[in-house]
């Protein structure tokens, strides 16, 4: 009897590998499409609201924009909602195309797919995570906005590593359990255990140690990179190429920061002035051009802390300045040096600016809340607003500012009355802090203290709005002092009041997500039974 014919296995796996390489080659052409959906969108809207020939259209699609800009639990919006979807219907319909397993046995063969899979998302998160995006410019999208689909991309290529080590563990200990004791799979459970631990301290301490968790990140995933490359070290294999794509965009994106920063730290220093409830001023002897008040800029102050650099919203940029309230880490920090330093210059840098900032000139009125120090946001998108508005045109603009402490009018003081001096400008402050207001009662002579500032969170709302039509109001710098929360839906009903189906209405929040849900709830129900143009912008708490 003859032997059985032997079976030449590599070109059967190298058909196997090309068809996933061509899988993903579709998998890139879709989300590049989708991509370009954005684009077009975000470009016709830009050229409409310029031209004024997207007035009458934007009226027909307020029951979408309503739809899309509701808040759910699980995410912004409902319209992230919608992109997780596709996203997730993307990855489930290319862990199935080009598949072949009419001689391979078909567990092996997804399982290569979810490897495959798993790699190109890593490229996606790191993609998602360039804070020199240029989704920026195409899409309106800066980083701080695509956030949230870094993580949910991260998710993903963490679930698709673990149904690949699943299936393909599965698979060698039935066929050839040799072969997961080679050294190249020992390198695979590192990588896992490395992307996995990366989900874990994600989790655990991105919100309660955020300079921990960043360097933790950035350590884990160059070891992650590391690791993988070591899992597949033929580069014919082509996988090691994508991992050179991603660690390349990682560190152009870095070589960007690092040359903005030494470039800005020529003849450069920081002045630090303390303010009540630990607050920081810092003013930059030198700003970048083009820099607009509302976006953020990573400050970089080596006398404080010399290998770090926080995100902070420019407040004003003639000159370029920050209002830092101190929590830990670098704000404390940095407040203390205040205290016992005041007016001190030290060397400092910053990169940045960061941030989309709307265009204004096309909104016949704008709508700016904020909360805490979310002020810095809000009164410095209100300083931009007063240099880029013609004065010659007027325009109907309320700012409403929500904080638990009197001691806060200090820090934003410059900018309330430059703002309320301003024409077609309305402002008004909302005190919501019990302390405050039986202080109030008492008296009105309480001396502003160094107290450690109340965390933005925090900022508390009354249990109604009625609570705030019967309290006390007074006046400082002209500004009305209102003392309990701020009826929002009342002040959004109010702005709206005599729009035209036809009209462009800004609303901008940044604040704690109480304030921003009942903004977003009541400018969306809206959307639909006014008709207006309505377009909202958040910026919230955590970077």
């Amino acid at each position: 009897m003859s032997a059985p014919p032997q079976i030449d296995w590599a070109p059967i796996l190298a058909a196997r590998a090309q068809n996933d390489r061509d899988a993903m080659k579709l998998y890139a052409a879709s989300l590049s499409g989708l991509i370009g959906v954005f684009t077009v969108f975000h470009i016709s809207t830009y050229l409409g609201r310029k031209t004024g020939l997207a007035r009458g259209p934007f009226r027909y699609s307020a029951s979408i924009k309503s739809l899309l800009s509701k808040e759910v639990p699980i995410a912004p919006s409902l319209g992230h909602v919608l992109l997780y979807i596709i996203y997730l219907g993307l990855n489930l319909g290319f862990f199935f195309v080009k598949i072949d397993d009419s001689i391979l046995a078909l567990d092996y063969v997804l399982a290569a797919r979810a490897g495959w899979l798993g790699v190109s998302n890593l490229c996606l998160t790191v993609f998602l995570s360039l804070k020199n995006t240029p989704l920026g410019f195409l899409t309106g999208w800066t980083y701080d906005r695509l956030n949230s689909l870094h993580r949910a991309s991260g998710l993903m290529t963490a679930a698709l590593i673990v149904i690949h080590a699943a299936m393909i563990s599965a698979f060698y200990q039935d066929t050839n359990p040799s072969k997961l004791a080679e050294v190249k799979q020992h390198f695979a459970v590192l990588a896992g255990f490395t992307l996995w631990s990366m989900v874990a301290v994600a989790l655990a301490l991105q919100r309660r140690r955020y300079e921990l968790f960043y360097v933790l990140h950035v350590l884990l995933f160059v070891a992650l990179v590391v690791f993988v490359c070591l899992h597949h070290p033929d580069i014919t294999q082509k996988v090691m190429i994508v991992i050179f794509v991603a660690a390349g965009l990682w560190i152009f994106d870095r070589l960007v920061r690092a040359t903005r920063l030494l470039y800005h730290s020529i003849n450069n220093t920081a002045t630090l002035q303390p303010l009540p409830s630990g607050g920081t001023r810092v003013i930059m002897q030198k700003g970048p051009s083009g820099a607009r008040s509302g976006q953020h800029a990573y400050l970089w102050i080596p006398g404080v802390r010399y290998f770090e650099t926080h995100p902070f919203t420019i407040v004003s940029t003639q000159p370029l300045e920050f209002v830092i309230d101190a929590h830990d880490g670098f704000t404390r920090d940095l407040h203390e040096y205040a205290v016992k330093n005041p007016g001190v210059a030290l060397k400092a840098s910053f990169h940045g600016p960061y941030g989309h900032m709307p265009d204004a000139t096309a909104y016949d009125k704008i709508l700016i809340f904020a909360g805490g120090s979310g002020g810095t946001f809000g009164f410095g998108m209100a300083l931009q607003l007063l240099r880029d508005l013609d004065a010659a045109v007027h325009r109907d603009i309320t700012v409403v500012w929500v904080t638990r402490s009197r001691d806060l009018l200090e820090w934003f003081s410059p900018y309330l009355e430059k703002i309320a001096r301003a024409q077609g400008f309305n402002i008004s402050v909302n005190i919501t802090g019990t302390t405050e207001l039986n202080e109030k009662a008492a008296s009105d002579q309480a001396p502003p203290t160094l107290k450690r500032a109340v965390s933005e969170d925090r900022v508390e709302m009354a249990d109604s709005p009625s609570q705030s039509d019967a309290i006390q109001q007074d006046l400082i710098l002209g500004i009305p002092i209102h003392h309990g929360r701020p009826d929002v839906d009342r002040i959004v009903s109010q702005t709206l009041e005599g729009v035209s189906a036809n009209s462009r209405v800004l609303v901008l929040g940044c604040g704690p997500s109480g304030l921003l849900q009942d903004v977003r709830q009541s400018a969306t129900s809206r959307m639909v039974t006014n008709g207006a143009g309505i377009s909202l912008q958040f910026e919230q708490f955590g970077w």
